[in-house]
């Protein structure tokens, strides 16, 4: 079980073919993570504007598998990620 009495939230947000989608779409909905982009040389970042939001960028393949085992809270990839992933682990 997790403990959330940090307070904090953890994405996984992908690198590679999703990455400028969906740096866009976290620009849009303003949550402050200016330095999420195809030319930033760091993986982990904080949100701007909420200081309790965190994220780190992975490799789409492995984010459905971190998210599952509780490493983050919410990530990005695509549904072929999932798909696999659920074929591995039936019960995940």
């Amino acid at each position: 079980m997790k403990d959330y009495q940090d307070g904090y939230v953890k994405l996984a947000l992908p690198k590679g073919r999703f990455l400028l989608p969906t740096a866009s779409l976290l620009a849009e909905i303003s949550l402050g993570f200016q330095d999420y982009s195809d030319k930033t040389k760091q993986y982990r970042l904080r949100s701007a504007r909420f200081p309790s939001l965190s994220a780190k960028i992975l490799q789409e393949k492995d984010i459905s598998i971190q998210v599952a085992v509780g490493n983050y809270d919410l990530g990005i990839c695509g549904l072929d990620w999932i798909e696999e992933f659920l074929v591995k682990y039936p019960a995940g």
